[in-house]
């Protein structure tokens, strides 16, 4: 396979450590590569002990792969030149491509056909190379691989960014976490994430996968990439740059990928089995410790610490991020309670430093031995502060974990050394008996965090169509922004209640109009330049009579008249108004990359304050929707909040199933729907769409 090459020519090779060329070289020899090395260098006979060629077409047999970091104007000529020779890849270290604008990005695209031309593929540009333990080969420049060696591991690594990759790398060797490959991919100009990965899913020395993204090139194919990971029994964790609007703009000036929204992404990682994370550390952390205990699920936590203090710190911040700390069976209360004082045996933290003799140092293995054979416990997490011998203790607690070990019992463990030098012997030993650590109780926080939400990160199957959904989406006839009227047609077509009324366009029309209805009513103002009707005097509600209907129309048209002067006026929506006992938001968009999606959160004034919404690719089951307004701080409200009646989740799930599908079926037209807000009533009442808008495309 390319990228596990038998044989490599390093173009613009050197001894110079202050260039690319030099740095590369470097440490592609020192790293022991057992396969044949072509350094490229007219100037020179010989560098490293190793003979010169002086152009890659001189070499005695054709390379596997190259490795260039060239001016950007030479590399056409250098990967010409090496799809001639029969080269069957080319990394491209250079910048200033795609991710310099459009000049750039026509150079790259030249530079991917005339190597695909020839059968050879690209990695990169704008990228840092391979680093690959499992190999032997490091086609790398950065100095973080100036080591005498590295550790080997079973962890997978895909980064779009190189210097993240490298620092990461660097900085998980000093925790003695290895890797088995690390690919900096750049720009994906030609190759993507998706091909590393695959090589991931298919390499039997990587267990689990990480990756760092800032844009999916094909959404289509990531997602069944994903499923394949996830079917061959290999974890994949992200962490996706552009969660934010700074962040997104950072990421597309970095690597000319398409940030594209971060809901969207992490809505189909979600359907396809991806667990998504917020901070590279805390993912490699939690790497580490999945290839340890690949199964494992930590659903309730023990805290062990040397510090009272220390212990309760831990504990709150597991109980803010709702990870249940563990309440210990009475067989390990019982073993517990002959080295602790009875005031304190079984609780959790346990406190080493309230043991009845010696300290942590004497009772630290037994202690660890003990919860580890604990039945109610998932997971162990150590909170390490100053104590008189650290290493001494992380010995007795490796002892413990070996006598539990013998004994059947293993249980994942996560150390938190919290000093700082003081604590660099025992550092050296945790890294020399490849057990898991960290300095940071945050990065061990969130990977226990995203630990328990593995469970969640499972494809999904597609849902069936609910009944009643038409084939077509009944929109063949509609186009820009769609009114009231109109979408609430569209979704009483999909069996979703709504209220009835009518547009008309004055006062007398709408006093006509209400005498049909039933009291209350409520008027609204049909505009396509009004979204935020409330802002101008142009929603009035409560009405009791027709008459108050029209004098309610009369006046709505002089507010809208003195506030928004230029708004195109379509009329004057006369409704019966409904109540509910809790308002919702259900929405849906379009996602450039991932396709339609649908939205659910609190309603009404609500939405834009509280920001309490849950996401997923449409279409979706009832019972997938369902969970997401179970996620919701509302659904507290409607379980039956403190004597509440409990509401009619079961008809709100229904609805946002049957948007989720108009949303699908409607197709690359659609562009937004809100229906704000769905009253919901109490069980077995319903919901009734009260308001509702849909924006398509012009064309």
């Amino acid at each position: 396979m390319i990228l596990a090459p038998q044989s490599v020519a390093v173009i613009g090779a050197s001894e110079d450590l202050t260039k690319f060329g030099g740095r590369i070289y470097k440490n592609l020899v020192h790293h022991g590569f057992k396969g044949q090395i072509y350094p490229i260098n007219p100037k020179r006979e010989q560098l490293l002990g190793i003979k010169c060629y002086p152009a890659i077409g001189a070499t005695p047999t054709p390379p596997d792969m190259a490795v260039m970091a060239v001016p950007r104007d030479a590399v056409k000529e250098a990967v010409a030149a090496c799809a001639a020779a029969g080269t069957k890849a080319a990394i491209v270290i250079t910048s200033k491509f795609s991710d310099a604008g459009p000049e750039g990005a026509a150079l790259e695209r030249e530079m991917v056909s005339v190597a695909n031309a020839a059968g050879m593929r690209i990695i990169g540009p704008n990228c840092l190379g391979i680093i690959s333990p499992a190999n032997d080969l490091v086609l790398c420049a950065s100095p973080a691989l100036f080591v005498d060696s590295m550790p080997k591991g079973d962890i997978g690594f895909v980064s779009q960014s190189g210097a993240l990759m490298a620092t990461i790398f660097d900085r998980a060797m000093a925790r003695g976490i290895g890797f088995s490959h690390c690919f900096s991919i750049g720009n994906q100009a030609d190759m993507d994430m998706c091909d590393f990965v695959d090589y991931l899913i298919a390499d039997e020395r990587t267990h689990v996968i990480c990756t760092y993204v800032e844009g999916i090139k094909d959404a289509r194919r990531f997602m069944e990439t994903a499923r394949r990971a996830y079917a061959a029994g290999k974890p994949w964790l992200a962490v996706k740059a552009g969660r934010t609007e700074f962040g997104a703009a950072a990421a597309f000036s970095h690597t000319a990928s398409l940030a594209g929204s971060y809901e969207a992404f992490a809505a189909a990682c979600r359907d396809c089995g991806v667990l998504t994370m917020d901070d590279p550390d805390a993912m490699m952390l939690l790497a580490a410790s999945l290839g340890r205990f690949p199964k494992a699920r930590p659903n309730s936590v023990a805290i062990v610490t040397t510090s009272g203090g220390g212990g309760a710190i831990a504990a709150d911040r597991l109980t803010d991020r709702a990870i249940p700390l563990a309440s210990f069976s009475d067989a390990a209360k019982a073993d517990l309670a002959e080295h602790y004082a009875d005031n304190v045996a079984g609780a959790n933290p346990i406190d080493m430093g309230t043991a009845k003799q010696g300290g942590s140092m004497v009772v630290g293995g037994v202690t660890i031995k003990t919860v580890i054979k604990d039945t109610a416990t998932d997971l162990i997490l150590s909170a390490i502060t100053t104590a008189p011998d650290v290493e001494l203790l992380c010995r007795k607690l490796d002892e413990g974990t070996k006598e539990a070990a013998a004994e059947g019992f293993s249980k994942p463990h996560i150390l938190v050394l919290q000093q700082g030098h003081s604590a660099d012997a025992a550092r050296a030993f945790l890294r020399r008996e490849g057990i898991v650590y960290t300095d940071s109780l945050d990065d061990a926080i969130r990977a226990i965090e995203a630990w328990r939400r593995m469970a969640d990160a499972a494809p999904t199957e597609p849902p069936a169509r609910p009944a009643g959904v038409p084939d077509d989406a009944l929109t063949a006839d509609l186009k820009g922004s769609v009114g009231e009227a109109d979408t609430k047609a569209i979704l009483a077509a999909h069996r979703i209640s709504t209220n009835r009324g009518e547009v008309v366009s004055g006062p007398e029309q709408a006093e006509a109009m209400a005498a049909k209805l039933e009291k209350p009513f409520v008027v609204k103002v049909v505009s396509p330049d009004i979204v935020h009707k409330s802002d101008v005097g142009g929603v009035v509600l409560g009405l009791e009579t027709p008459q108050a209907v029209a004098s309610a129309v009369s006046a709505m048209a002089s507010s809208i008249a003195r506030l928004k002067p230029d708004a195109k006026i379509e009329g004057y929506l006369v409704q019966e108004m409904r109540s509910g006992k809790a308002e919702l938001l259900i929405g849906a968009r379009n996602d450039p990359q991932f396709g339609p999606m649908v939205i659910v959160g609190a309603g009404g004034v609500l939405v834009e304050l509280l920001k309490d919404v849950s996401v997923a690719l449409a279409p979706v089951s009832p019972a997938k929707a369902r969970t997401m307004i179970e996620s919701l701080q509302i659904a507290k409200l409607m379980r039956g909040f403190r004597g509440g009646a409990v509401l009619d989740i079961e008809a709100a799930a229904d609805i946002i199933s049957r948007v989720s599908w108009m949303a699908h079926d409607i197709g690359p037209r659609f562009k937004e729907l809100d229906i704000n807000p769905l009253l919901v009533g109490e069980a077995g009442k319903g919901c009734v769409a009260v308001d509702g808008r849909m924006l398509l495309e012009d064309d």
